[in-house]
């Protein structure tokens, strides 16, 4: 099979055609960049470090289980009436400014075994009071409000 021979392009034809790739070289360029920044700034920090927390390891891990403790104290001062995402809202602020420093908190324990455990609980301890609070909110505080509508048995 013989391959044809393409007529040659007019001048005109040419600067489109190459006009044409240079947009398309542009145009992936700027959003494969764009991809790349932004996918490096989400891996940065999700696994990325901290420098270690001037408080040290005991430090801030008491820091840390203070927080916990206070956002405890601030979900049960809630009203009844709350659904679950304002007693989430409420507990999770209530672990601000400590908790946005974990990161910090886990570079100051890397070196000390006893203080990466203790910080691994006060993680699971966080984890498991907002189970708590989910639950609580879903659970029965809505059979508490619907109890208190509800007159009393007479008999």
């Amino acid at each position: 099979m013989v391959a044809r021979a393409r007529p040659p392009l007019s001048p005109a034809a040419r600067r489109r055609r190459i006009g044409q790739r240079a947009g398309v070289i542009v145009f992936a360029t700027i959003f494969a960049g764009a991809t790349l920044w932004w996918t490096v700034q989400i891996l940065g920090s999700v696994w990325g470090t901290a420098p270690p927390s001037p408080a040290g390891c005991a430090g801030g891990t008491a820091s840390l289980e203070r927080a916990v403790e206070r956002a405890r104290v601030a979900y049960a001062a809630s009203t009844e009436d709350e659904d679950e995402r304002a007693a989430l809202a409420r507990y999770r602020s209530a672990l601000e400014p400590e908790w946005s420093e974990r990161k910090a908190v886990e570079a100051a324990c890397a070196a000390d075994t006893a203080g990466r455990k203790r910080l691994k609980d006060v993680i699971a301890l966080r984890y498991a009071e907002e189970h708590a609070v989910r639950y609580e909110s879903l659970g029965p505080a809505p059979l508490r409000r619907r109890l208190k509508g509800t007159p009393p048995s007479t008999k």
